[in-house]
């Protein structure tokens, strides 16, 4: 093994981060049937490549958006990490404060140049065909620590793996809560339902 050239170990090296990707998932997985919480603290999350400048066109509610592109295309984005109580969802009422974070989202989104980043622990779309993305604004701003941290969203936990920036919007969201800031607060009190 000490003769192996500089390619053969970068390609063990490769084999082996993929098997330990792999074996990670499966542990993780046993222990989510086994109805156990999986600690994924230790793992470093991902670093994001953020993409060019590109233009929001249209805010569809507090957690979506439609996106012009920079080669003139437009995508429909979820935002990645958080929840906003609904507003559009067909056949479902108008949740309590929805009314409130879309009308934030659209103060702070429409006409917005933003940057989009994927994150790799929650893929590339949606059950509905939605582009999952991360929003940072052009001031480098993280539309979704931010929308957590005014009370505006809850951190949207669902995904396999935990998101590159999970931390940051649970350390918002319970800042907001603290404080009892936005939906946190009255009338809502951190209920959808009402």
């Amino acid at each position: 093994m000490t003769s192996m050239n500089g390619q053969t170990l970068a390609r063990c090296g490769r084999s082996r981060q993929r098997v330990s990707t792999t074996v990670a998932a499966a542990v993780g997985a046993a222990l989510a049937l086994a109805g156990c919480q999986r600690d994924m603290s230790g793992l470093a999350p991902p670093a994001l490549e953020w993409g060019p400048l590109e233009q929001v066109v249209h805010v569809v509610d507090g957690d979506t958006a439609d996106v012009k592109l920079v080669d003139g295309s437009q995508i429909r984005v979820r935002v990645l990490g958080i929840d906003t109580p609904e507003t559009v969802k067909p056949n479902a009422p108008v949740q309590c404060w929805g009314p409130e974070a879309s009308q934030w989202a659209h103060q702070i989104l429409d006409g917005a140049q933003v940057r989009l980043a994927v994150d790799p622990a929650a893929g590339d779309v949606d059950k509905f065909g939605r582009s999952l993305r991360y929003i940072t604004l052009a001031d480098g701003t993280d539309y979704s620590v931010l929308a957590a941290s005014e009370g505006m969203a809850r951190e949207y936990p669902s995904y396999t793996n935990p998101l590159s920036k999970s931390a940051d919007i649970a350390a918002a969201q319970t800042n907001a809560q603290s404080g009892q800031v936005g939906l946190w607060g009255p009338p809502c009190n951190g209920r959808s339902d009402n």
